[in-house]
């Protein structure tokens, strides 16, 4: 049986599913409602939300669903892995609709209670033929001018500037009149990508990410660069924006990735896993998103990894002095960068 036809199946019968999992819902025409059962079931009534007809579902205080996906089986994933207490893998959790579902399988229907081995392991490599790591193809950028003045007026170093390539482009083309921030490939040899900041107030978008079509969540700003010394101490700084990573460069601190965005994708978590780091030093924006972005990554890697928050005072690292960042940050933080 095809994994599109499972998941079917399970749709089909989502009140099914959805009973086996010990989930008490409300069922009202096309939607399903009831408290989230991936983050500990304590939260407002309706925070779990299931649309039927298109078979999707959304954690509306948590966002559960961006880490275990958002159909039906990230809905047994996620449940399964709140209930054992670790992270159930797809592998598992198709073993439980095996286990839980009568499944037909081949031309006469029959009836099968447990999966055939062959057919098991062929939607296991569909799945992990899916998730693969991909790698970007190398571009070239347009001709740009570096250091930046748009980030020297901004208060960056031109020699930190120049050590991560920043520069403005004033050359006619699709990034005229942006501040270009190169983005590295893992062995730091090729630019795969870009994000360019308009100079101009009235130029938008404000942040443009380059080329069109580029897939952030496979990679991490400033990887190449940190990955050596994140080993050296198995400590890594993630935050948020690329000045995030230039301010704390220019504090001394060289094993730090930005994240390209709030969160940490499926594929950037795998990325992570790669690295001999048993400890990560998270610092977000100080803003109702930011907070929300760590409770999101503390349920996500707190059984991975060694977390530490520390406390912002201002509204990010990119707006701080260095003198600042060592004093609040870094006094408490010794041994790790």
């Amino acid at each position: 049986m095809e994994l599109t036809q499972i998941k079917k199946l399970l749709n089909d019968n989502y009140k099914e599913v959805f009973s086996k999992l010990n989930m008490h819902c409300e069922y009202f025409d096309d939607n399903v409602y009831c408290k989230c059962p991936v983050h500990e079931n304590s939260d407002n009534p309706r925070a779990f939300s299931y649309c039927v007809k298109r078979g999707i579902w959304k954690c509306w205080t948590r966002d559960c669903q961006e880490h275990f996906r958002n159909d039906i089986f990230g809905v047994i994933r996620g449940v399964l892995s709140n209930a054992t207490g670790e992270e159930v893998d797809f592998k598992k959790a198709l073993k439980w609709v095996y286990q839980n579902f009568s499944i037909k399988s081949g031309k006469n229907n029959s009836i099968k209670q447990e999966p055939d081995e062959d057919e098991f392991n062929k939607i296991l490599r569909t799945i992990k033929n899916k998730n693969k790591i991909i790698e970007h193809p190398p571009i070239q950028l347009e001709d740009f001018q570096v250091p930046s003045e748009y980030f020297l007026g901004r208060g960056f170093k031109k020699s930190t500037l120049k050590f991560f390539g920043v520069g403005d482009c004033n050359t006619k083309g699709v990034l005229y009149d942006r501040a270009i921030i190169p983005i590295l490939s893992d062995s730091g040899k090729e630019v795969i990508g870009a994000i360019a900041r308009s100079t101009k107030e009235y130029k938008i978008p404000k942040f443009l990410i380059y080329p069109k079509g580029f897939d952030k969540r496979y990679c991490f700003y400033n990887y190449f660069n940190a990955k050596k010394r994140a080993e050296e101490t198995s400590c890594l700084y993630v935050l948020e924006g690329q000045g995030d990573v230039w301010r704390m460069h220019e504090a001394g601190v060289k094993n730090a990735i930005g994240l390209l965005g709030k969160t940490i994708s499926v594929q950037q978590e795998q990325k992570l896993k790669k690295l001999a780091v048993t400890h990560l030093i998270i610092i977000l924006d100080n803003d109702q998103a930011g907070r929300e972005a760590r409770i999101k990554i503390q349920r996500q890697l707190g059984r991975t990894y060694k977390l530490t928050f520390p406390k912002l005072q201002d509204k990010d690292i990119g707006d701080m002095s260095v003198k600042k960042i060592k004093d609040d940050i870094l006094t408490q933080l010794r041994g790790t960068y």
